[in-house]
């Protein structure tokens, strides 16, 4: 064997066993980066994204507040009423609303508060169920500088003012104590 030769197995060598020694190294700080994120960092995952859940509920609240400040029941305010027609949201709802009726009914609600959960919910799947407003909706929230799902929540509140009396209930309803509510919808 020649010099050049033992010189290029001793390189060799030294680089293959460099190679395997960092192989290993990094295998090694993959399993403690492993076990770090399953034993640290999982727990504290689960633990934001529950308290992230609780600020959402509270973000959502403050936001109906600015268009329909939270009394029972809720009611439009004057910016609320102004994206309510400029937004062109009552003109749908009227016509829509015999169709929008039957589908809360199908919810089979029993007291005033799921009767209004139920229309908020069908509002806010109204582009589902008519994906021909679609374009209107758009166009309306441009106008008015808000998002699609204000002008829809929006139109909730509208349509369980009109559709309430039909459904069994009252917006007096809505102020009663829950006893009550449970007796008056029996």
């Amino acid at each position: 064997m020649s010099l050049i030769e033992r010189i290029g197995n001793f390189v060799s060598n030294i680089l293959l066993g460099k190679t395997k020694e960092l192989i290993v190294r990094t295998d090694e700080r993959i399993q403690i980066i492993s076990r770090t994120i399953s034993e640290e960092l999982k727990p504290d995952v689960k633990d934001m994204r529950e308290k992230f859940s609780g600020i959402e509920t509270k973000v959502n609240a403050l936001w109906a507040d600015k268009y329909a400040p939270a009394h029972s029941p809720r009611q439009l305010n004057d910016r609320g009423n102004a994206i309510l027609t400029g937004s062109g949201i009552k003109e749908i709802v009227d016509d829509k609303k015999s169709k929008l009726l039957t589908l809360i009914k199908a919810k089979n609600i029993t007291n005033a508060y799921d009767a209004e959960q139920a229309v908020l919910t069908i509002m806010s799947e109204l582009p589902i169920y008519y994906p021909d407003v679609v374009g209107k909706l758009k166009q309306g929230a441009f106008r008015m500088g808000v998002d699609i799902d204000t002008v829809l929540f929006i139109g909730g509140i509208y349509l369980r003012n009109l559709v309430f009396k039909d459904l069994g209930f009252s917006l007096e309803d809505l102020d009663k104590p829950l006893s009550q509510n449970n007796e008056t919808s029996k």
